[in-house]
């Protein structure tokens, strides 16, 4: 008995394309179709699941290794926070129309453009000389990996035989896992290994190594694109990246900062360019053009609904690796590698669930979405009570059983809402989904960080304090007040997962409705 998830919606045109509305011209500078492309292979998946490799590789090393960049850079938290999501934003900000692009003008020509950009800012991150340079070069490092990500995944729907696309899209949720695993292993060992300040440098070099790797394989992966590809709609890309970024920046800077004039300046702007885009979307397709997010794909209750549990997912998730990774080093006084050490069970959990989870589907099937995401809330209650009553050295020992148990849980969330979303999704609009996949997961990852972060380093200040006495009292205020902010962290984030449980009920009435 297969998994019931349900089944692919075939629908090969525009719901504004039907009768009684003027259906899109199409465009004069789209190339013309490709014809049939040729069949993805392993060998070709291969290649563009290593081409990914480095897109969440980067977010785990940089996450273990905020310290070591916001002490070698001499900047605070915010500092740190801000490396992270400017990387983030950027990337979530082109993710929907870098898809279009390929679709447009060949998904492997996409990839290769972007993979090699990646390559070369990678690199030059390393010889970043202040906190300034090194947002900037995230910022961009950040469109980079925004413009080959969503090629993956249209490129696996697009052109691989049935049973490599199911592989495909289960491996695809895997590699993401083993990259962020990777990254924390591979930085914990070169942070040890070199003086500090060289460390994370390093690390950047290594990721750079990785992407410019995936080019020489490129020969396997076939050339592909939509034989009617969406509009491009740069209008409302600009306004959907700029809203982003307006909300981004001034939540990961704005509670640290004490909130500036500019600050919230840029979050009513942020409002502003939202409320202009969802009206600019509404108009476009009542003229049967297609906008960079459909309203009517947005209308399809699963899809709208696996998207919003998408995102939440990932603020829990990015919030989480970095909430512990400060928190360890900080209070527990790990290294780069004890850190990534402490992380593997959650890691190697989460990827060999992703690996057996065609299994668990076919027994439990879709509702297994919302089993996983109770016992998420509850591990992560039972993380904050070992943080609150064992803030000290015996507390990596005694967190280990919950941390495989979260990254077991949460590989049951996340692939089955990735298989919902996609198997729901119309035809035509496979590469939107793709990248409004994607888009809400690095928005995800962007706000996690800068909310549920924000709100750690906010109460921590706050219990810790006025500091100004001995040495060794300000580090003892400074670790208990770190342990109820992470507490106070903990349990937002418990309450996502509940959220997402209520959630993951109404996408499984759905399915049995069908």
């Amino acid at each position: 008995m297969t998994p019931s998830l349900p089944a692919a919606v075939d629908q090969g045109t525009h719901p504004a394309t039907t009768a009684g509305t003027r259906a899109p011209a199409p465009p004069a500078a789209a190339p013309p179709a490709a014809g049939p492309a040729r069949a993805l292979t392993g060998a070709g998946l291969a290649v563009l699941l290593l081409g990914f490799l480095p897109v969440n590789f980067t977010f785990g090393a940089v996450n273990l290794l905020v310290p070591a960049i916001t002490a070698d850079l001499d900047t605070g938290p915010s500092g740190g926070q801000l490396v992270l999501s400017a990387y983030t934003t950027t990337f979530a900000a082109g993710l929907v129309v870098s898809g279009r692009l390929g679709d447009r003008y060949g998904r492997r020509r996409l990839f290769t453009v972007g993979l090699v950009s990646f390559g070369v800012l990678a690199a030059l991150t390393a010889l970043a000389q202040g906190l300034v340079d090194l947002v900037v070069l995230r910022a961009a490092l950040g469109l980079a990996a925004g413009l080959f990500t969503p090629q993956v995944l249209s490129t696996i729907q697009a052109t691989a035989p049935d049973g490599l696309r199911a592989r495909g899209i289960i491996m695809f949720t895997a590699a993401s896992a083993v990259a962020t695993i990777a990254g924390q292993v591979v930085a914990g060992a070169v942070v040890v290994a070199l003086p500090e300040g060289l460390g994370w440098r390093a690390v950047q070099l290594v990721t750079a190594a990785i992407a410019l790797a995936a080019l020489l394989g490129l020969r396997a992966v076939p050339e592909s694109r939509s034989d009617a590809p969406l509009a491009l709609d740069l209008p409302g890309a600009a306004l959907l990246g700029g809203g982003l970024m307006a909300l981004v920046v001034p939540l990961t800077i704005g509670p640290t900062a004490g909130w500036p004039a500019w600050s919230l300046g840029l979050l009513a702007a942020s409002a502003g360019m939202f409320a202009v885009f969802v009206v600019t979307q509404l108009r476009a397709e009542h003229r049967g053009l297609l906008p960079v997010v459909p309203p009517s794909v947005l209308r399809v209750p699963v899809v709208r609904i696996g998207l919003v549990m998408t995102m939440l997912f990932f603020v829990t998730y990015g919030a989480f690796l970095y909430e512990i990774s400060e928190y360890s080093q900080t209070v527990w006084g790990t290294d780069g590698w004890g850190t990534a050490v402490l992380l593997l069970g959650f890691g190697g959990a989460f990827v060999v669930t992703a690996l057996v989870l065609p299994r668990i589907l076919r027994r439990v099937g879709p509702r297994i979405m919302v089993y996983a995401a109770t016992v998420q809330a509850v591990v992560l209650l039972g993380i904050a009570l070992v943080i609150g009553v064992d803030g000290g050295q015996n507390a990596p020992l005694a967190l280990q059983p919950l941390l495989v148990a979260l990254g077991a849980v949460q590989a049951m969330m996340f692939g089955p809402a990735l298989q919902t979303v996609l198997s729901r999704t119309p035809t035509w609009a496979a590469g939107v989904a793709g990248g409004l996949l994607t888009t809400l997961q690095q928005l995800g990852l962007g706000l996690g960080v800068a909310l549920l972060g924000g709100l750690f380093h906010a109460v921590a200040d706050a219990a810790s304090g006025p500091t100004g006495g001995t040495a060794a009292a300000d580090a003892t205020g400074s670790g208990s007040g770190l342990a109820v902010g992470l507490v106070a962290a903990l349990v937002a984030q418990a309450a996502c997962a509940v959220v997402f449980a209520l959630l993951a009920h109404r996408v499984a009435r759905h399915s049995a409705a069908r």
